[in-house]
């Protein structure tokens, strides 16, 4: 198995390549230090089977690892890629989702645990540790992104029923779900929670 990672920190890649390759002599790990050198070698080594870019990865367009994570998603979209980060926050795991990503791990996992999760991965899975509980697992129906970019536009409920062909009724329905999904107060809050989600 071909494992990329990329993270602008050289002692975290060199611990990590040997601890991984100590455990099991048959992983190749390549690192990058940049989110461009990890794409060169992504061309370069067209047969690897995952790419961990690190949360805290600077760009040169400015943002952080999850904008990698969309920039390798545009260049390398067949291949797996997942969010690695020393905080283990339930909503970095939901914004890594949004985003993309098959997974987000924990760099404080043990070596046994990060091959199975890289296994995971490579083999189609998907690998998120610390989701706080199953809603995190949920994503928005089409229909809810719907209603959620007609709020995001400053319509109102009847304008965003009258928008989508529906009753009004059945927006309301919606809002009251992402409200839930989103673990949102008000209309306000919503959007932020949205734009915290990589949703708007």
């Amino acid at each position: 198995m071909n494992l990329l990672l990329v993270d602008d920190h050289p002692l975290f890649g060199l611990g990590f390549a040997h601890a991984l390759q100590a455990a099991r002599p048959s992983l190749k790990v390549f690192t990058a230090l940049t989110l461009e050198e990890g794409l060169a070698r992504a061309r370069a080594a067209p047969d690897l089977d995952l790419v961990l870019l690190d949360y805290r990865l600077g760009t040169a367009q400015g943002g952080d690892g999850l904008v990698g994570l969309m920039t390798f998603g545009r260049h390398h979209p067949l291949l797996a890629r997942a969010i690695i980060s020393g905080d283990e926050d339930p909503m970095l795991a939901r914004r890594a989702r949004a985003a993309g990503a098959a997974g987000c791990l924990g760099k404080s996992a043990p070596a046994a645990q990060m091959l199975q999760a890289i296994d995971t991965l490579a083999a189609g899975g998907e690998w998120f540790v610390f989701e706080p509980d199953s809603r995190a697992c949920e994503s928005p129906t089409p229909r809810q992104l719907a209603v959620l970019q007609g709020i995001a536009k400053g319509r109102l409920n009847k304008q965003i029923a009258d928008d989508l062909g529906i009753a009004e009724r059945t927006v309301k329905l919606h809002l009251t779900a992402l409200f839930e999904l989103l673990q949102a107060r008000n209309r306000t809050h919503l959007l932020v929670r949205a734009r915290e989600l990589g949703l708007l």
